[in-house]
């Protein structure tokens, strides 16, 4: 089976690097240009509508590109489909409209992160400067060597597909990108349903047991990360933009970020791998998970709530959990989470609850956040809102230990 991984290489920077992304940026900008007199040759109202599906437009736009720039072919190639892609997103929200009034590419680019395929890539071991990358340049052009830590895995060089030049506040990194083989083991038959919440990221249960993965440690970092902001910024509106003053309280504010935004994602990946185990301990061959597309859609429950909702990271949560799931062959599917937290599972009657406990008349009483991940469940089998007579475990708390504002190791309590 086929995996997509992906891995960040901070690099010293090189003089080169910013003249490299500067010409990717170029490359963007001039296919503006390009796009701009297409449409005016063809009729504007012909060329919105159906371009991107004629078969000459993108055709026709290779073969117009500069071909004077210091870039390798390919990577102008991936700008390319990079733009009409942009394009392509743009005329399906205009066919959805899931955003009021949009626009479709027209910014112009100062900098843009530079991609290299397989074929313009070659690493070097063994030689008196240690290891290396050599990245091809245009033709004429002096390829672009860049050393790699002693640490660096050389055994998985061959799967690397693309590397990326990218500039993150201040620091050049490479970003790779790996296709691995993976072997898939035998799965289970079991079903594990999961409720994505913003107090508990993920609340799962088995048919048997419930475990709660706390996330308080996660909102705390949430909490850093906005006093962080509100600090630095203040001192930064003080400051006359551009000056040195100003540029030192940005790098400092953006490296403390960067800081606490690692922790976060550590998090993250300890709870999603903690919750996989779980999974084939179980026996669990398919994975239900509560779909909450749009649930951000004209909320307004005050400035706190608002704001813990939109720092919600449920998407990144959902797309941990399926990558991690797929490289252990585990299925994973998005079922609707409509009235899961207020039905019932003992007499499948509704009830919304207004504290963290789930209180029914029937005297059933059980965590909020379990009862939605019991009824995701129930509903991806076709059970939805059938009264359940047996007993349900209490369940079982799962704590990320932080010390010093670091994730430690987990502990099951």
């Amino acid at each position: 089976m086929k995996l997509v991984r992906t891995g960040v290489l901070k690099v010293q920077s090189q003089p080169a690097f910013s003249e490299i992304n500067a010409a990717s940026a170029s490359v963007w900008n001039e296919c503006l240009q390009l796009m701009e007199w297409y449409q005016w040759q063809r009729g504007y109202p012909h060329a919105r509508a159906d371009f991107w599906i004629g078969p000459d437009c993108e055709g026709w736009m290779d073969k117009n590109l500069s071909k004077s720039q210091p870039l390798h072919s390919q990577s102008i190639q991936t700008i390319r489909k990079q733009y009409f892609k942009s394009w392509q997103s743009y005329w399906e929200i205009k066919r959805t409209n899931s955003i009021e009034s949009p626009k479709p590419p027209h910014k112009k680019k100062g900098h843009m992160t530079t991609r290299w395929l397989k074929s313009a890539i070659r690493f070097q071991d063994g030689t008196p400067f240690g290891k290396r990358v050599v990245l091809s340049m245009g033709k004429g052009r002096k390829a672009l060597d860049i050393p790699l830590p002693d640490s660096f895995d050389m055994s998985k060089v061959d799967a690397i597909a693309t590397i990326d030049l990218c500039y993150n506040h201040g620091q050049y990194e490479l970003h790779f990108t790996y296709n691995l083989e993976v072997e898939i083991t035998q799965v289970g038959s079991n079903v594990m349903g999961v409720d994505i919440g913003e107090i508990h990221p993920i609340v799962c249960h088995d048919g048997l047991h419930t475990y709660i993965l706390n996330g308080r440690y996660i909102r705390s970092l949430y909490r850093l990360r906005n006093k962080v902001i509100a600090g630095f910024q203040s001192k930064i509106d003080r400051c006359q933009r551009g000056s040195k003053r100003w540029w030192h309280l940005v790098k400092r504010k953006w490296k403390r970020i960067n800081r606490i935004d690692n922790q976060i994602k550590d998090a993250l990946h300890k709870h999603t791998t903690t919750f996989v185990r779980l999974c084939q301990s179980a026996d669990v061959g398919t994975v239900a998970i509560g779909d909450l597309t749009g649930i951000r859609t004209d909320i307004d429950y005050g400035k706190r709530a608002n704001q813990k909702l939109h720092q919600w990271p449920f998407a990144k949560l959902t797309d941990m959990i399926t990558d991690k799931c797929k490289a252990v062959g585990i299925k994973v599917k998005q079922i609707g989470e409509e009235y899961t937290s207020q039905t019932c599972p003992s007499c499948g009657q509704r009830h919304k609850p207004s504290n963290r406990n789930y209180k029914c008349t029937c005297g059933f009483v059980y965590h909020r956040d379990g009862v939605g991940a019991i009824n995701i469940r129930k509903k991806y089998q076709g059970h939805f809102g059938v009264p359940v007579e047996a007993a349900m475990a209490p369940p079982i708390g799962i704590r990320l230990e932080a010390r010093c504002c670091s994730a430690g190791a987990e502990n099951v309590g």
